[in-house]
């Protein structure tokens, strides 16, 4: 460094050894508070993803778990199906018994006692007869209450059970018709087979024979 500069004085010099370079002069040839370092290197790809690997046995594994679970789905299924069907017939069953038992009500509310009948007609008595037709005979009747009522007394040749009889009754009750009075009630004792209407005075025999003929006809069906 002497040497270079008792050489060249004010004069910049480079010179050249053989271990260095060195280069000399008045002025800066280089920036002192150069911080910029170099751009840094590209940044590397991520790896490749690698899913990990279902170990040997694991598959069977879960079959073992996922068939199970949808067999019992599929059972919970049908069993709740089954229960579902199930209350639905019995609500049936309990809807027709309910009505058997308001039918049978509804039937006892119409029946008469025979005695009452006896008395009402005078044991039948002909004075008290007001027609006859194929299917029995007509009698006039005043109940304890002061209500006439028409009894028609049906033959014991008609050959109708109890059931029958009382399946007539059921559908007469229920008819509303311009040529048929209205049902009072009904005597169903041992062999006898009566119908009590209310008595409608002027009109014809006819009203109480068609309905008594009418009630046999659906009887017997």
């Amino acid at each position: 460094m002497t040497n270079l500069q008792s050489c060249c004085a004010e004069k910049p010099a480079l010179a050249l050894y053989p271990s260095c370079t060195i280069q000399y002069g008045i002025t800066p040839f280089y920036e002192r508070n150069r911080t910029t370092a170099d751009a840094p290197p590209p940044a590397l790809p991520p790896p490749p993803l690698l899913l990990p690997s279902t170990p040997p046995g694991k598959s069977g594994r879960v079959i073992k778990i996922v068939v199970p679970a949808i067999s019992f789905l599929v059972f919970s299924f049908f069993f709740c199906c089954v229960l579902v069907w199930k209350a639905r017939k019995k609500r049936i069953a309990g809807m027709k018994r309910n009505d058997g038992i308001s039918k049978a009500t509804a039937m006892e509310s119409l029946q008469f006692d025979s005695s009452v009948i006896d008395t009402a007609t005078n044991n039948f008595a002909e004075v008290n007869k007001i027609g006859a037709g194929g299917f029995g005979s007509v009698y006039k009747g005043l109940l304890p209450n002061g209500q006439e009522i028409a009894v028609k007394r049906l033959s014991r040749s008609s050959g109708q059970g109890a059931e029958e009889f009382q399946n007539g009754v059921s559908v007469v009750a229920k008819l509303q018709h311009r040529n048929l009075v209205k049902l009072s009630g009904y005597c169903l004792e041992r062999e006898e087979r009566m119908l009590i209407y209310e008595f409608v005075p002027n009109k014809s025999l006819d009203y109480f024979i068609f309905g008594l003929a009418l009630s046999n006809i659906y009887s017997t069906k």
